[in-house]
């Protein structure tokens, strides 16, 4: 058996188990070969199986960080209600909400909620009326004897989001502050809060801070959004860990309170911290009654015709793996990225195209060969990526990069064509390009690129749009633009560009 997963089931039966996974899009597993990549549900499941097998069921408490309604494939076709018929069959226990839980709409949303035998937890917002009772500010687990008190958080960006959707925002230090003098004064006993957190990882250091500050025993925040890997823990002065995990259970988090009882207030968090990957996802078997369920979901679109071809698109040299993960993509430019801008730029004849590593979704491996069915699963907008072009001063070109890689781990990073940066390095101050993006990145403001724009030119975001909305190309998107200029686009492994603290514009 694998090291760590021997260390976890060494624990005593009696031992209390925290598991965590955020930003959950894809319910199948990835494999590169024989290799597991992505977990998928099914050994989600084998790892709850586990866990239940060696430690008391009712001594293990399973958490989700919020992202998991959408996006993805199946979500535009079940509209979430996939996913929470298989996190209500992993029996998870709370969860808070990310950003994208709102991209349905709140009719959607509500209707998720209802459906969920899990409970939800904002402390920061408010909610509707008609779903108010099934969101709530703080719980304390286990019911019988409580040990833990739990809240949930939202971002900046998944609070605006919420506000579009009927919620009303408090203030986050305030609401926090006046949740825990509730939980202390009725709960006493407790000592140890969790935090489930969908926010940016500054937003996440300043919790940190706050929660040191206002919550006298331990505090860990679990945390979603960034979809990067972060622990940050100094045993001998903090009482707050931060554990941020990657998406799709790339990695699972999962806390051990064992011989020490968790109430105990000076102990090393960090000792009590396990995380799961994919070199102990080879060990750990998958549920085959969830791959079932999976399966019927596939089968269902198979009969009325909505699933994808498995149609090759294009064949790469041998051995060669095509990078859609999205924790590379969060980074700098992957092979991947490299290509479908590449063929965006061909389809269009544009000059420079650019493209947000947030619109890559599939975050997985490609071995050798890219299928339709691949293309479908990564860009899962609803009309296939609608393609602008427009003009852009290289002015504007390198604003839009400066600010696409100021950090790691946001979605706003661009993956962009062959020679664009040699392109702007060799242009006049003024000089416009034919730019070709998806639309939605300056039609949606998410990532700030339409305020930038706007910003430079002097005019507002709405008069902008209305202005672009003659360079929306018709008849196409960027799926078909692949696909039809997939054989004359080259393979180009080079990483183009990557975020670095020595980045040159000039």
């Amino acid at each position: 058996m694998d090291r760590i997963l021997k260390k976890i089931t060494s624990n005593s039966k009696n031992s209390l188990v925290i598991v965590h996974i955020t930003d959950t899009y894809f319910l199948k597993e990835s494999k590169i070969g024989n290799k597991i990549d992505l977990p998928g549900f099914a050994r989600i499941y084998g790892v709850l199986e586990l866990l239940s097998k060696k430690f008391e069921e009712e001594n293990i408490l399973f958490l989700h960080g919020g992202d998991f309604l959408f996006p993805s494939f199946l979500s535009n076709h079940y509209k979430g209600k996939q996913m929470i018929d298989i996190l209500n069959q992993c029996r998870l226990d709370y969860c808070t909400l990310g950003n994208h839980d709102y991209d349905g709409g709140s009719k959607i949303l509500e209707k998720r909620i209802h459906e969920s035998k899990f409970k939800y937890l904002i402390t920061n917002l408010i909610p509707p009326k008609n779903i108010s009772k099934k969101i709530l500010q703080y719980d304390v687990w286990p019911k019988k004897n409580p040990q833990i008190a739990i809240v949930g958080i939202s971002g900046k960006m998944t609070a605006t989001k919420a506000t579009e959707n009927g919620f009303k925002i408090k203030d986050m230090k305030k609401s926090l502050h006046n949740t825990l003098n509730v939980i202390k004064k009725k709960f006493p006993e407790i000592n140890f809060l969790a935090v489930l957190s969908h926010m940016g990882d500054s937003e996440d250091i300043d919790l940190k801070k706050n929660l040191n500050n206002m919550w006298s025993g331990n505090s860990i925040v679990f945390g979603g959004h960034d979809h990067s890997q972060i622990i940050s823990y100094l045993p001998k002065t903090d009482k707050c860990m931060i554990v941020k995990g990657q998406s799709n259970a790339r990695t699972i988090q999962m806390m051990v309170f064992d011989e020490t009882p968790i109430s105990k207030k000076k102990q090393n968090l960090k000792k009590k911290l396990y995380v799961l990957n994919s070199k102990q996802y080879q060990e750990i078997p998958a549920s085959r009654n969830i791959e079932k369920n999976i399966e019927s979901l596939y089968s269902k679109l198979k009969k009325q015709n909505k699933l994808p071809s498995n149609k090759i698109i294009k064949k790469f040299p041998h051995k060669v793996i095509l990078d859609g993960t999205e924790l590379s993509l969060r980074k700098g430019t992957t092979n991947l990225g490299n290509f479908i801008t590449d063929c965006l730029k061909c389809h269009t004849n544009a000059d420079i195209a650019l493209i947000n590593s947030g619109h890559f979704r599939g975050d997985r491996l490609f071995l050798e060969k890219l299928r339709m069915s691949d293309l479908y699963h990564t860009f899962v907008m609803t009309d296939a990526g609608k393609i602008i072009v427009t003009n852009l001063s290289k002015k504007e070109c390198i604003l839009l990069l400066e600010h696409a890689y100021r950090q790691t781990g946001k979605g706003k990073i661009l993956q962009f064509s062959k020679n664009t940066l040699q392109i702007l390095k060799k242009a006049k101050n003024e000089e416009e390009f034919r730019v070709a993006l998806i639309e939605d990145m300056l039609f949606t403001n998410e990532d700030g690129f339409a305020s930038i724009i706007a910003k430079n030119r002097k005019t507002n975001i709405q008069d902008l749009r209305e202005k672009l909305k003659k360079d929306i190309l018709k008849n196409t998107n960027l799926v078909e633009g692949i696909v039809k200029t997939a054989s004359q686009v080259d393979y180009d492994p080079k990483m183009r560009l990557k975020v670095g603290p020595k980045i040159s514009w000039k």
